[in-house]
């Protein structure tokens, strides 16, 4: 069982360490200051994978280093931007500057942001009494905001093998990933998910399959090193 009050120490001395309040860690794209001080109090159960995120991003910790603390490891600390890092390169670790920003190449959602629209986007299901019209419009915007959520998901596991931190994101997604692929959404959505399944060490019973998610990794790593 994962011990809480350690965790919300680790959380807690990290974020003084930064000379954060816990207003600024909401700031920086962390959780709420309720979920935050719940975390730090040791009162809270297993975050989710959205909220473990929204503190690596806020507490400058590599990917998956809240999972890795909050099952009783140790956290790893980005480097800090001031100093040179010439050791081996991450991908994807540049913050947009704000929730939502947008470039000539289309809308960047930061961690925080996408969280909020996907607690919205849980928050459909519980609307009463829809017509059938109505219904249709609301899966229809649920697999929108699914396949946002995933594209992270998928972003987050590509660096963790890139990083080999791989484990420390099993542990975070685990019962994501062993829940069978759902059959709602288009071949593309299934093509992710298994791509994902294929990332974190899954085995890929196609060959040719296994082989296109290989390349498709490593223009991932050419991407986010250049």
């Amino acid at each position: 069982m994962a011990d809480t009050s350690r965790f919300g120490r680790l959380v807690q001395r990290r974020r003084q360490e930064l000379g954060m309040s816990q207003s600024d860690v909401r700031l920086a794209g962390g959780p709420s200051d309720l979920t935050l001080r719940k975390i730090e109090r040791g009162t809270t159960t297993r975050p989710d994978y959205v909220t473990l995120a929204k503190l690596d991003d806020a507490l400058r910790w590599t990917p998956g280093s809240a999972g890795r603390a909050f099952e009783g490891g140790d956290p790893t600390p980005l480097p800090d931007p001031h100093q040179g890092n010439d050791s081996a390169a991450t991908i994807g670790t540049a913050r947009p500057p704000t929730p939502i920003t947008a470039t000539e190449h289309g809308v960047f959602l930061r961690t925080d942001a996408l969280a909020d629209l996907t607690k919205k986007g849980r928050a459909l299901d519980d609307l009463p009494d829809l017509s059938e019209e109505q219904a249709v419009g609301v899966t229809e915007l649920r697999h929108a905001i699914d396949r946002l959520t995933r594209a992270w998901i998928v972003r987050q596991a590509e660096i963790a093998r890139h990083t080999d931190s791989l484990n420390d994101l099993i542990l975070v997604l685990d019962d994501h990933l062993r829940a069978p692929p759902s059959k709602a959404g288009t071949e593309q959505d299934q093509d992710d998910l298994r791509y994902l399944r294929w990332l974190a060490g899954y085995e890929t019973p196609n060959p040719g399959d296994a082989h296109r998610y290989e390349t498709r990794f490593s223009n991932a790593v050419e991407s986010g090193d250049s």
